[in-house]
């Protein structure tokens, strides 16, 4: 399954594009500012982070994950329409289901965010079809 098939979000929440996985623990993707983005472009660049690390730690599980916090996020200059923000995530630790991940995003060349951040994976109810990372 590919990054963008094991992420739940479609357009226009999809705020990741153009992603290549470059080990089990890192991934490098794209998040090109629009004038349609739906939500200011600091908060897409950093869903864009998230959902690249979600390609990462998702892309072979049919349960999906969700963005479950957010830490040191800096964002060192107001990014803008037509800014293409080249991103590399790393996956720092795996806690049992719940993973903490390092980002950084370049425009030009120059860093302009960096931040950690976790995702979970998502249980799902006893009775339903997938039960994997269900607690018992």
């Amino acid at each position: 399954m590919s990054w963008l098939a094991s992420l739940p979000h479609q357009i226009p929440f999809r705020a990741a594009s153009a992603a290549t996985r470059v080990d089990d623990k890192t991934i490098e993707g794209v998040y090109v500012c629009t004038a349609n983005d739906l939500m200011p472009s600091g908060v897409m660049a950093v869903e864009a982070m998230a959902q690249l690390g979600g390609g990462l730690a998702f892309a072979e599980s049919p349960v999906p994950g969700f963005l479950s916090g957010i830490d040191r996020c800096e964002i060192d200059r107001a990014l803008v329409t037509g800014d293409v923000v080249r991103f590399v995530v790393t996956l720092d630790a795996d806690f049992g289901g719940t993973f903490r991940f390092t980002g950084r995003g370049l425009v030009d060349g120059v860093e302009v965010i960096r931040s950690r951040f976790y995702l979970a994976k998502a249980f799902h109810h006893r009775g339903t079809e997938d039960t994997e990372g269900s607690p018992p």
